[in-house]
C-alpha cells in the first residue's frame, strides 16, 4: 500500500513538472511572472510619483509654437537625463501590436533590472535629444515583455511615455545580430528607438533588434509636434 501511494505521488509530481515545463515552452515562466508583476506594481507607483512631481520648463516667449515645444522638450530631456539613477522607473512603454504596457527601468543588469521589466540601456540617450534610445527585454521569463518582438511589422507604433513628454515611434527595420554586437545602440543621426531581445527563444546566442523612428512628440508643457523623417 505504501509503495502504491509513493508511486502515485511520483506520477503526480512528474505530471506537474511536465505541465510547468510545457507552460514555460509554450507560454512563459509562471513563477518569475509573479515576481515581475510585483515589481511592475512598485515601478508603477514610482513612475506615477515622478509624473506628479515633474515640473516642465516654460515655453520661450515669442517663439512659434512648434519651435518652442522642441526647445522645451530638449531642455527637459537633458534635465531628466541628469536625474537618472540605476533601477529608477524610466518611463512607460506601450506597443499595441504586442499588447504591451510596461514600466521601463533604467538599467539592463539581468538580476536587478530586467527581472522587473524592460530595461533602458544606460549607454544610450533619453528621448528628445536626437539620438538612439535602447531598451532590452526578456522573451521567456519575468513577464516576457518582448516574447513576440519578431511579430512587429514596419509601420507599427511604439510609444514611450516619459515624465516630460510622450514620444511616438514608427518601426522601420528589423535585424538579427550576435549577442556581443554593440553597433545596434549607436546614434543614427535622428531620434530613434532600439528594442532588443535574445534570439532564438531559450537561447542567448543572438539578439533580435527592432528599430523605430520618432514621428511625434507631445510635451507636458507646449504644443504637440510632428517629426519629419531625415533626408
Amino acid at each position: 500500500m505504501r509503495s502504491r501511494r509513493l508511486g502515485i505521488v511520483l506520477v503526480v509530481a512528474g505530471l506537474l513538472v511536465l505541465a510547468y515545463a510545457a507552460a514555460v515552452v509554450f507560454w512563459r515562466d509562471p513563477a518569475s511572472d509573479l515576481y515581475n508583476r510585483y515589481q511592475q506594481n512598485r515601478l508603477e507607483s514610482a513612475l506615477d510619483k515622478e509624473f506628479g512631481e515633474w515640473q516642465g520648463s516654460a515655453p520661450p516667449a515669442g517663439d512659434r509654437a512648434g519651435l518652442a515645444s522642441r526647445l522645451v522638450t530638449t531642455r527637459d530631456a537633458r534635465r531628466f537625463r541628469q536625474t537618472l539613477e540605476e533601477g529608477q522607473a524610466f518611463g512607460r512603454l506601450t506597443i499595441p501590436r504586442l499588447d504591451l504596457d510596461a514600466v521601463v527601468v533604467h538599467g539592463t543588469s539581468w538580476g536587478a533590472d530586467l527581472t522587473r521589466g524592460p530595461g533602458h540601456y544606460e549607454q544610450t540617450s533619453v528621448p528628445g535629444l536626437g539620438q538612439t534610445v535602447g531598451i532590452a527585454g526578456h522573451r521567456t521569463m519575468f513577464g516576457a515583455p518582448f516574447r513576440h518582438i519578431d511579430r512587429l511589422e514596419r509601420g507599427d507604433m511604439i510609444t514611450l511615455h516619459m515624465p516630460y513628454a510622450t514620444f511616438r515611434y514608427r518601426v522601420f527595420a528589423h535585424k538579427v545580430v550576435d549577442s556581443d554586437d554593440w553597433s545596434v545602440i549607436k546614434n543614427r543621426g535622428f531620434d530613434a528607438i532600439m528594442l532588443s531581445a535574445c534570439h532564438p527563444l531559450y537561447s542567448a546566442s543572438h539578439r533580435w533588434i527592432v528599430f523605430g523612428r520618432l514621428v511625434e512628440v507631445r510635451p507636458r508643457t507646449g504644443a504637440p509636434y510632428a517629426v519629419a523623417a531625415p533626408g
